[in-house]
């Protein structure tokens, strides 16, 4: 019996050991992935972030909320391997993973709402994922602002239009590719850039005097809510987890000690810390919503800036490729039906471009770097990595924890789990309240302005 419990218990003993073929990739191409996907343009605006939240305070939530993604991006695997095996499928995206633990589960209202709670995930992601593209236009545009300064003789909206419309036509051209292989390559071609830009910026704030005695150890809490939102959304990689994790070559190296994730998690935390500690103690009030905008704009550092930019054009498409790899083939296959004749390759363009220049709207119509991250951070993201994994984690599990599992082992992952639920949801509520606060007082500086 308890031999048995230990091949139930052990999820490594559910995935298959055969390698998947075709379209894959490798783990240190993977690692490469999803990290460049969690180390974007979010990244930093965490300077900022701590600003909002205070330095010590800052410092507990970032690795509060690390763990909160690595155990949620955890059970998220772990569950869709376990049920990909169980429904003899090779692989799940996010959405159809849904929608499989709702067809096997006993409960008749998520078995007769499968397709229902789909569409409920998908939406969400869909959101997350435009919502970081979006992000990453305008930090290009930022960029470009910051570097050409008084070149541009309109407003500052008007000199952000502009040079949004600029990078979305590169950015179009970097989402016409469909390969995970090819997606991987800008992955590494970025992760260079990034290395660069974030290297040299790093070294910058570390030569400034270092303010860390006098700052507040934290603030008020509609800042530190702020704090906690753009820090969520600063691990932008949990829309990717599913993705790399079908194309992996083997899956089992995922999970593993030294897997796939571990390594990224542990990579991606101990930079994030870095540049938010030493991006604050740096510039201290000065701190800039985003901290590229804090580095000098002549000479050398001008480079770093277009390094930057240039880490972001590709990031766009990674991020992206989640909205293709999810959405495409149901809309070939329903556009088809109506009209077959139009060649897929038009279907295909018209489809990339589309969404690409809904991302661009969106930059246009909300020109603020922060209030974009905090949004889109504390609501979707939240769902994605704290909500939804440890709901279907409970109800994929949920007889095999009532067999192989004691009333007091099963209570405790149950409980667990809900406390997960709990702090993400209250995170959402207090994240929109805070938002709403601060949006009020950005349109109306003058007339209005709300605090807590």
């Amino acid at each position: 019996m308890a031999d048995g419990l230990d091949e139930v218990q052990d999820i490594r003993a559910l995935v298959p050991p055969e390698q998947r073929q075709g379209d894959v990739i490798s783990p240190s191409r993977a690692i490469l992935t999803l990290s460049k996907s969690m180390l974007n343009s979010g990244c930093f605006s965490l300077p900022y972030a701590w600003k909002l939240g205070g330095l010590w305070m800052s410092f507990v939530l970032t690795i509060f909320i690390a763990g909160l993604n690595w155990y949620g991006n955890h059970i998220l695997v772990r569950s869709s391997q376990y049920l990909a095996k169980k429904t003899e499928r090779t692989a799940l995206d996010y959405g159809h993973f849904t929608k499989k633990v709702c067809d096997n589960s006993h409960i008749p209202f998520l078995r007769n709402n499968s397709k229902t709670w789909m569409g409920v995930v998908n939406m969400t992601i869909l959101f997350y994922q435009l919502g970081m593209c979006s992000v990453a236009i305008l930090f290009i545009s930022k960029q470009m602002t910051f570097l050409l300064d008084k070149s541009l003789s309109g407003s500052e909206h008007t000199d952000m239009i502009i040079a949004a419309t600029i990078a979305f036509v590169f950015i179009l051209i970097t989402n016409m590719f469909t390969k995970m292989k090819v997606v991987s390559v800008f992955a590494v071609v970025s992760s260079i850039f990034f290395l660069i830009g974030s290297s040299v910026i790093m070294l910058y704030t570390i030569e400034q005097p270092n303010q860390w005695a006098r700052l507040p150890a934290y603030t008020n809490f509609t800042d530190t809510v702020i704090m906690y939102a753009m820090s969520m959304y600063a691990f932008e990689g949990q829309t990717m987890i599913l993705p790399i994790e079908n194309k992996l070559e083997n899956p089992e190296d995922f999970l593993s000690m030294f897997g796939v994730l571990p390594t990224t998690m542990i990579l991606s935390t101990v930079f994030m810390i870095a540049l938010g500690f030493f991006g604050y103690t740096g510039f201290g009030d000065k701190t800039e919503s985003t901290i590229t905008t804090n580095v000098p704009r002549d000479g050398f550092y001008s480079t770093i800036n277009i390094c930057l930019c240039l880490q972001s054009l590709l990031g766009h498409s990674i991020a992206m490729y989640v909205v293709f790899d999810m959405f495409y083939n149901g809309f070939q296959r329903k556009f088809l039906m109506r009209f077959p004749n139009v060649p897929k390759r038009a279907i295909d363009i018209g489809f990339r471009f589309f969404w690409v220049f809904v991302t661009y709207l969106m930059a246009v119509l909300i020109p603020r770097l922060e209030l974009m991250i905090s949004l889109v951070g504390i609501t979707a993201g939240s769902l994605c990595s704290t909500v939804y994994p440890p709901i279907l984690e409970i109800i994929t599990f949920w007889d095999e924890w009532k067999v192989n599992m004691s009333s007091r082992e099963r209570a405790f992952r149950i409980g667990f789990n809900i406390f997960v639920i709990f702090v993400g949801i209250l995170a959402i509520i207090a994240g929109l309240y805070s938002n709403i606060l601060q949006i009020i007082n950005t349109l109306y500086p003058v007339n209005v302005h709300v605090s807590l």
